[in-house]
């Protein structure tokens, strides 16, 4: 959100700046128009890729933590992967539970695991409760 609103601030900033400019050439220099409209877009999709590059860099991590989880889960258990039911994250620690199927005969297992920056900080499996 921080990243979002300083980009805001910036863009503000360049517009007010460039404004003034703008209304000394178009005095000189009357147009159809389309050069602002050119500005005015190329300024809203920066903000937009600025915006779009946090949120983007949040969700890789999360598809980071949620791989680890899963693959630690099944290697630990032996089993196969039937759900991720919940993913939250807190003080950049992400944490995935979910559902292991250990075969037709053997009950489920839940898992819970938490992640931050690349590595698993806890583990841990038990029976599911059906």
């Amino acid at each position: 959100m921080k990243k979002i609103v300083a980009a805001a601030a910036a863009a503000a900033l360049l517009v007010a700046a460039t404004t003034p400019a703008q209304a000394r050439w178009h005095h000189r220099h009357p147009h159809d128009g389309f050069g602002g409209f050119l500005t005015g877009a190329l300024i809203v999709g920066g903000i937009a890729a600025i915006a779009s590059s946090g949120s983007r860099a949040g969700s890789s991590q999360q598809d980071y933590a949620v791989r680890a989880c899963t693959s630690e889960a099944e290697s630990r258990t032996g089993g196969r992967l039937l759900d991720v039911g919940r993913i939250s994250k807190r003080d950049g620690y992400f944490t995935v539970e979910g559902l292991l199927e250990n075969g037709r005969e053997a009950p489920r297992e839940s898992f819970a695991c938490t992640v931050r920056d690349g590595t698993i900080y806890s583990f841990r499996s038990a029976p599911a409760a059906d």
